[in-house]
This record gives C-alpha cells, sequence and structure tokens, in this order.
C-alpha cells in the first residue's frame, strides 16, 4: 500500500506507510510477536516533533476519549492507546478496503455512474454508525455525550472489500466530556462539508453529521462535488446559500427516483429542524426506500461491486502484504530481546487487547498465570510496569515488599504503596498474605491472627448487619420481628410515607407526577417522595380531581376522592372501546396495561393535519390525542391509514432497558405519499405557514424548504403574530415538481 517501514514500535511491529494527513501518520502493524502475524491493524502516531503542539495533542486524546468506548460495526474499532518513543499512538482496526473518494474516482476512470443502490446502502450504514455514536452514553454514568463527528466527508467513511461500512476520524469530534472548545473565528472540517449551523457558528447537535452525510450521498448520486468553489470563502457562501444551490439528484443522473430525490434533499435543508432529525430516521428512510425500489438487492452485492472495481490492487496488496509479515518475522526472529513487555518507557491502556496471543512478550516465552497486579512506577507518561503474580508467590515474599534471596525482605528506596499493604514494589512474583494476617503498626505483615480476635471479628460485622437491615429494612419492604419494630419506634418512624386515595370506581385514570400508576379506585400510593411535593389526579366519567400532597417520612394519610370540573361522555375519545382517556391531555391507555410496566407513547404524524386514523394493536386511538400508554417489553403492532398516502404499519417492542429513566418514547409517523411534490415557502418577515389538510392545521416555520406534500391544491395562512402581519395564499403541488413561493407579508 504504501512504503516499507519494518520497525519495532513498542509491542507492535510497524509495517508499511498507508497515509499521512495533518501532523499525524498510519501505519499498518502488527504484534511484535511470531504469534502476532495473525491479525493486521493500524498505528495511527502523531508524527515527531510534533507532540509538544498541544492544540493537535488536545484533538488527538480527544479521539482516544469519544472512542475508546465505541462497540459498533460501523465505526472502526479503537483496541489501544499509549506512547511511545515519546510518540503518543493509537493502535485501532484496520479497514482492508477503500474510502469513498477512491470509489468516485475509479468510478470517473471508468466513465461510469455510482450504482443508485450501493450508494445508498454504503450510505444507510454509514447513517446506523453515526447515530450510535450521537446517541452513545457514557458507559459507566449513563450520561448522553451528545457526540457530534463534524468532518464527514468521503475520505473518513471507508468500505472494506467484504462490503462492510466504518466511520472513521473522530480526531475534531465535539462531545458534552471534551474540556476544550473550539476558538472564536475558528471552523474545524473540510470546507465542502460544512453544515449551515457550523458556518454560523451555532451549537451543533447530530442534525450538523446529517447535512454533512446528505452532501456524500449527493456526491455519490451524480459524481460531482455539490459546493465546489475557487477559494473557501466561495463555498461557504454556496453553503449558506443551500436552500436555493441544491438541485435534486436526478437533475443530473436520471437514474435517480424522485422518492431518493426527496430523502437527499431532506438531509440538506439548511433549517435543522426539517432535516432527519436523528441519524436513525435518516437509515430508516434509507432502508425502506432500498428494499422497495430494489427488492433483489442483497448486502453481498455490494462486496461483489468492490472487489470487482478494485481486483488488480487486492491482489497485489496480499502479495506485498505477506512479503511485509515474512520480513517481520525474519527481523523479530535475531532482535535481542528485551525481556520487557513491547519496549521500556510507554504506557499504554485500551478496552481490550489487539491479540490475545502475548506469549512471546514475557520473559522465557511463558506468560505467568493466576491473578496479576500490575504497578506504575515513575513520572505519569514515562512509566514503568511491573507485574507480580499472585499465584506463583515463593513463600517468604510480602506483597507490599521487596524479597531477596532467602526469604528476607530488602529495602527500596522508591517503593509505592498498594491497599491494605505496606510501601514498596515487587519486581518479581509474589503470595497473598495469609488468612487471617493482620498487619502492624510499622506496616508490616504478620502471620498469625487466630484464637478470639479471629472470632470476634466475623461476629462484630454480623451484628452490625443485622442493625443495618433493621433499621433500613422497612423502607425496602424488609423487617426483622421485634427488632425492626424497637428500631422504628426509637427514632420516631414507621417505615415509608403512603397515600390512600378512597373511593370506589373502575372506569378511572389515577396519575402520580403525570404518570399513570392505577386504573381504579380505592388506590394506596406507596413509595412517594418523602419531603417534596407530588401531585395526584384521578379522572374519569364522574369528572376530575387534583390535589397536591407532602408527606413525611413514615406518614399513612387517606383522602377522599371527590370529582370537580364537568363529567367526561363514557363515549367520548373511545372510553367504550378498550382505550381510556382522561382530561387536560391525559393519555390513553391500551386495556390490559400494566401501570407499573408501562411508559407513554408520543405518536407525531408527519405531514400534520387531518384524514387519518391510527390502531396500536387493534385498538382505535383518537388522532386528536396521539399520546397513549402501552406496555414495555412486548410487541406493539401500529397501523396509520391515510387518504393519499400509503399505508404506515410498524411492528416494535419498546426495550425498557433503553429507557434510562424516561417517562414518554417519541416515534414520529413519516406517512409517504402515493404521489407528491415539493413545496418551498420564503416570506418576508419570516412566519408560521398553517397548511389545511383535510380541514385540520398543520403548522410549519419558514423558510420552509422541499416539504414533501401529496398533490393537490392547498390553502396556506402565513402568519406572524408579534409583528401582527399576515397573508392568505393557495397553492397547487403537481406530481414531482417544487412549487417555490415567496410572499411579502402585509399588515392585517
Amino acid at each position: 500500500m504504501g512504503a516499507e517501514v519494518l520497525k519495532k514500535f513498542g509491542r507492535y511491529f510497524l509495517l508499511d506507510h498507508i497515509a499521512q494527513g495533518g501532523m499525524a501518520e498510519i501505519n499498518r502493524a502488527r504484534l511484535a510477536s511470531p504469534e502476532g502475524a495473525g491479525r493486521i491493524l493500524v498505528i495511527k502516531r502523531i508524527q515527531a516533533g510534533f507532540g509538544g503542539q498541544s492544540e493537535f495533542y488536545q484533538m488527538f486524546k480527544s479521539e482516544i476519549k469519544v472512542t475508546m468506548g465505541f462497540n459498533h460495526p460501523n465505526i472502526v474499532q479503537l483496541y489501544d492507546f499509549g506512547e511511545e518513543e515519546n510518540q503518543p499512538y493509537i493502535a485501532m482496526e484496520l479497514v482492508d478496503g477503500k474510502n469513498l473518494r477512491q470509489f468516485l474516482a475509479r468510478f470517473a476512470e471508468l466513465k461510469q455512474s455510482f450504482p443508485v443502490e450501493f450508494a445508498v446502502s454504503i450510505i444507510e450504514q454509514a447513517a446506523a454508525g453515526l447515530h450510535y455514536a450521537h446517541s452513545f452514553r457514557d458507559k459507566v454514568t449513563g450520561v448522553s455525550l451528545n457526540i457530534v463527528h463534524r468532518d464527514i466527508s468521503p475520505q473518513n467513511i471507508l468500505v472494506s472489500y467484504d462490503g462492510t461500512v466504518k466511520v472513521i476520524d473522530f480526531g475534531i469530534a465535539k462531545a458534552a466530556s471534551n474540556q476544550e472548545s473550539t476558538r472564536a473565528g475558528v471552523i474545524k472540517g473540510k470546507p465542502s462539508y460544512l453544515s449551515p449551523e457550523q458556518i454560523s457558528g451555532d451549537t451543533l447537535d447530530g442534525r450538523s453529521d446529517i447535512f454533512a452525510l446528505g452532501i456524500v450521498l449527493w456526491e455519490l448520486l451524480t459524481g460531482r462535488k455539490l459546493f465546489a468553489g475557487e477559494n473557501d470563502l466561495a463555498i461557504l457562501k454556496l453553503i449558506e446559500a443551500c436552500a436555493t444551490h441544491v438541485k435534486p439528484p436526478s437533475t443530473l443522473n436520471p437514474k435517480v427516483p424522485k422518492e431518493l430525490d426527496y430523502i437527499v434533499l431532506k438531509c440538506l435543508a439548511k433549517q435543522r429542524e426539517s432535516r432527519y432529525q436523528t441519524g436513525e430516521e435518516m437509515q430508516r428512510a434509507l432502508h425502506k426506500f432500498l428494499y422497495s425500489s430494489f427488492p433483489d438487492f442483497n448486502p453481498g452485492d455490494l462486496s461483489y461491486q468492490v472487489k470487482e472495481l478494485f481486483k488488480a490492487e487486492i491482489v497485489e496488496d496480499r502479495k506485498n502484504l505477506q512479503r511485509l509479515s515474512e520480513r517481520a518475522d525474519e527481523l523479530l526472529s535475531i532482535m535481542v530481546t528485551d525481556g520487557g513487555r513491547g519496549g521500556s518507557g510507554s504506557s499504554s491502556s485500551g478496552d481490550r487487547p489487539p491479540d490475545p496471543s502475548e506469549e512471546n512478550t514475557y520473559p522465557g516465552g511463558r506468560k505467568p498465570t493466576g491473578i496479576t497486579r500490575v504497578l506504575d512506577i515513575g513520572k505519569p507518561g514515562k512509566n514503568e510496569k511491573v507485574e507480580i503474580d499472585m499465584a506463583r508467590a515463593p513463600q517468604g515474599l510480602n506483597v507490599g515488599g521487596v524479597t531477596g534471596a532467602g526469604g528476607q525482605p530488602r529495602p527500596n528506596p522508591q517503593a509505592v504503596p498498594m491497599p491494605n499493604q505496606s510501601r514498596g514494589t515487587g519486581s518479581g512474583v509474589a503470595r497473598p498474605m495469609p488468612s487471617g494476617a493482620r498487619t502492624s503498626q510499622t506496616g508490616q505483615t504478620q502471620a498469625g491472627g487466630g484464637g478470639d480476635s479471629g472470632l470476634m471479628k466475623p461476629l462484630l460485622i454480623g451484628a452490625v448487619g443485622l442493625v443495618a437491615v433493621a433499621f433500613l429494612g422497612p423502607e425496602y419492604g424488609i423487617r426483622i420481628p421485634y427488632l425492626s419494630d424497637m428500631l422504628s419506634s426509637s427514632v420516631g418512624t414507621s417505615g415509608e410515607a403512603q397515600l390512600t386515595l378512597e373511593g370506589q370506581a373502575t372506569d378511572v385514570v389515577v396519575m402520580l407526577n403525570g404518570q399513570t400508576v392505577s386504573q381504579k379506585l380505592p388506590y394506596t400510593v406507596s413509595g412517594v417522595p418523602v419531603g417534596t411535593s407530588f401531585t395526584v389526579q384521578v379522572v374519569g366519567s364522574q369528572g376530575r380531581f387534583a390535589q397536591e400532597f407532602t408527606l413525611k417520612k413514615g406518614e399513612r394519610k387517606s383522602v377522599p376522592v371527590v370529582f370537580a370540573d364537568r363529567p367526561i361522555n363514557p363515549n367520548e375519545n373511545g372510553m367504550n372501546t378498550g382505550v381510556k382517556t382522561s382530561v387536560a391531555g391525559a393519555p390513553q391507555i391500551i386495556a390490559g396495561t400494566d401501570p407499573s410496566r408501562a411508559v407513554v407513547l408520543k405518536l407525531n404524524v408527519v405531514p400534520g393535519g387531518g384524514g387519518f386514523t391510527v390502531t396500536l394493536n387493534g385498538q382505535s386511538l383518537d388522532p386528536d390525542n396521539l399520546s397513549v400508554q402501552v406496555p414495555l417489553d412486548s410487541p406493539l403492532e401500529l397501523v396509520v391509514n391515510r387518504n393519499g398516502f400509503k399505508p404506515y404499519r410498524r411492528e416494535f417492542v419498546i426495550d425498557s432497558k433503553q429507557l434510562n429513566g424516561a417517562r414518554e418514547w417519541p416515534v414520529d409517523v413519516a406517512m409517504e405519499p402515493t404521489r407528491f411534490g415539493f413545496l418551498t415557502i420564503r416570506t418576508t418577515p419570516m412566519a408560521d405557514a398553517i397548511i389545511l389538510i383535510e380541514g385540520k392545521p398543520w403548522v410549519r416555520k419558514t423558510p420552509l424548504e422541499n416539504e414533501k406534500l401529496p398533490v393537490g391544491t392547498y390553502q396556506i395562512r402565513l402568519v406572524n403574530e408579534a409583528l401582527g402581519m399576515e397573508k392568505s395564499i393557495s397553492v397547487t403541488i403537481s406530481d414531482g415538481r417544487v412549487a417555490n413561493i415567496e410572499e411579502r407579508l402585509g399588515i392585517r
């Protein structure tokens, strides 16, 4: 692939140079052991002399911080990182393939267009990888990191020879965990693939990457650059004018269906509210298009195409790689073993090692067995690791000290303490502390510890644990006879707070802080917040009850439910169809839903307006209140029918593990018109565009760009309430055409 390197680099052996960008260089590599030839990986390292440049070093560290926890088939996996020879490095997965820029160049050489189905399949996989990154949460805290790639381009999307797509290079990715921020006036990313909000300096989210991915898709379909200019400034001006500059791909490539035009234009909307809101939405739209337009497509087809395009390079590279690996084995066999683990002075860390085979990285060619502890000695960045095999300890060796011949300890002036051990470092093997051993005041471990003192310690621990359970147990429904009651009375509490709602009713909805908890009275609310206010609502055919409470710990309160407000008609909003609703926008409830294992599903039908019917698990929902409580971890079948649109049907399960404490689960229902065109509206000043669909309003904000609408004539009100300005217009949408409207509002 590139120039030979053939150099040992810590625990790795560099084979050849494959790329260089900015201040980093990228090499193919393998483990520096005879068994390491089985896996070829990539070493990305800062070039010598550039490690001291703080900004670039921070970008390098940011890439590690952002991607270390990633594990997704469409994102390159990071294996290991560290510093060797004063060069920070990352060890990562090798993608045996080409990037999309190389694909475009090859099709240009052949004077062929990129097959539509392959372009869609590639971008679908990339969108799935980006959605994973955008929604990635810290593995420990569960907090969303709000990652934005910021540098999506053809060079950073790889396609392997087996047809797998990988997103790479999160070097300038922005995450909530990053401490550094972009300097004012500095735009990060390639100019031709920036989003409008990147240019304007707005706060970025995942929709910025969706815009960039839309650019890449447009270029694959047309075979040319979307935003190309004489200089960077000219390019940025074109992006700012994307609302008028971007044309449907089918105008340049007649093989592109108009349904795909819509997907591309939606990705490239200037206003991010008009784009796909998540990578998953984009991926679903592409997936649906791919298999409805190309029903015989198989993911393996992409692999065949890639191998056919680059078959000469594949054969040549296989020969070259085999030669390099053989040469590496020869060099390794004549090298003097340094007795370390891939060179001293290195410090590496990683989520998982690149290869489980590490036999020859240990003295004598044998890896120690048993429990191993690693001590880091020295200054940060220049640590030496000393391994202590706890299972092979000779007699007389203290874990916390250095032992010489005959098991006698010798002093160590650079002692490093370990938990529960005396100060010192070990450079050999050690054994665990004997059962019953104790530590003296000088820190020396002593054998013995039997007799009464050995028995009293577990008895004392057991007694303390029993008292703790008796004291805290009632909070979790655990009581120890006599002891729990005695402790409860001594501290003036009798367990958790409870609220009992009195009454006799089976046609009501009981809600605690907006969350449904029961469908009948009487009902006892247990485990309510103590010392903080909470709201209880009860709605039903007799009316509504709402009241705020604050309870003390252990308080038991009973409240009669007295209904107020107007009575609710039992036949209203599907009360007799198995779906119950309440006043004040309370969610509908699917019959048989267990409130303790439920979530509120919020449906958003796009485009808005009227004329649709919704059923969930065969039960009709009120189209004016698409908020419904559904069971978790259970199959759901959603069906939406609408005049002028294709039927929408989706089967899914809301996994309780994905909620992370959320009480609502939003789902967008994107209806696909059978015959449609596009609507673009620009107004002076900006306004709400109220579009009547089947007699019901659908509100969008201007500027409105390439909004997909069924063929027909629409009455639209353009309203700016703040300025008291308004205008009414009539617009006709024709099949496959764009209706461009520019209006200046007048005073009412």
